[in-house]
């Protein structure tokens, strides 16, 4: 079995700045770091993790949290987090809290009973409690994919006021001036940004947002099913739907695969996520393709070093989106 001391003649630096990257202790040159990484790599160099632990205090182990497993947006900001854990020496135990406060603070409870080392939180909308508890014990964590305004704290998010704008202006650009809008739940941040974005779009168009226009599907793909019959049954249906997840947008399509109206002849359809069902999907969807993967990635790397550096000023990443024009929006036909 390869040593730490191997790699690094192989590498040609020294033991400690082996060290330091592997446990992101200092900065160490992206050149110097890579030589590192392919040693690793070529050699097979596993660290002795229990050792390690006995030395540091450290479980190795993080908690990932995240309201619904099933949503297709979470594999891939589970797959970013883990691939930047399993670098460092990392393992990674998954919580799925359905959105549920009271579950959210056991998998937090238990998490901590079996002394993992820190948190990667997808909060809920009443995740305020829970995240000052684990502040208050000094418990390292990093919020992922909602923006949280009570308090500073590490926090990795995409920029969804932007990219909702973009996409509702883009349908205004098109001639749509009823765009309704389907949302999870107004009371979390995401879709509350989301809807931001909506409504500044309209404003700069100088259009009326419609609260009618608006509907609230709650967390399942049902629930977006009726909030498209719903707008499209009004009196003055609207002629586009941006639908703000992926889920959102597949209870969205098949209410209109159902009532057979045809997209976007009858109804332009904007999603936000890019699954990869999106591109295969007839007509292919225009959507705001977040980075999933990114995310997990950067919000791993950012844990970790809050981990290995203790006490610091919060760290804020916004990550952009991009807005991806496909089949699945048209100019209005009447």
């Amino acid at each position: 079995m390869a040593t730490m001391r191997e790699v690094a003649e192989k590498a040609a630096v020294s033991i400690t700045t082996v060290s330091h990257v592997l446990n992101d202790t200092r900065y160490v040159s992206e050149e110097l770091a890579q030589r590192v990484r392919q040693a690793i790599d070529e050699l097979d160099y596993k660290p002795d993790q229990r050792a390690r632990g006995l030395r540091t205090g450290l479980s190795e182990t993080i908690a990932v949290l995240v309201s619904d497993i099933a949503n297709p947006f979470f594999p891939g900001v589970v797959r970013g987090a883990e691939d930047c854990a399993r670098e460092r020496g990392y393992s990674l135990i998954l919580c799925n809290t359905d959105e549920d406060p009271e579950r959210e603070n056991l998998s937090v409870s238990l998490m901590l009973e079996r002394r993992v080392d820190g948190f990667l939180i997808a909060p809920s909308a009443a995740a305020a409690s829970t995240l000052r508890r684990l502040r208050n014990r000094g418990v390292p964590f990093v919020a992922i994919d909602r923006p949280f305004d009570d308090f500073p704290i590490d926090q990795v998010y995409s920029d969804n006021i932007e990219g909702a704008r973009q996409a509702t202006e883009y349908l205004i650009s098109l001639g749509h001036t009823r765009i309704g809008i389907i949302v999870e739940m107004e009371g979390i941040a995401t879709f509350r940004d989301r809807l931001r974005g909506w409504r500044q779009a309209h404003e700069a168009a100088g259009l009326t947002c419609d609260d009618g226009l608006i509907w609230e599907a709650g967390l399942k793909v049902e629930g977006a099913f009726e909030a498209m019959r719903h707008l499209m049954e009004q009196v003055e249906p609207a002629t586009a739907v941006f639908a703000t997840n992926n889920l959102m947008v597949l209870g969205a399509l098949k209410n209109l695969q159902e009532t057979k109206l045809r997209c976007p002849e009858d109804v332009s359809v904007m999603g936000f996520d890019d699954p990869g069902w999106a591109r295969s999907w007839n007509p292919a969807l225009s959507v705001v393709a977040q980075d999933q993967y990114r995310m997990g990635y950067t919000a791993m790397g950012l844990l970790l070093k809050r981990i290995a550096r203790g006490e610091s000023k919060a760290e804020q990443v916004v990550l952009p989106c991009e807005l991806m024009i496909r089949e699945s929006c048209c100019a209005p036909m009447t």
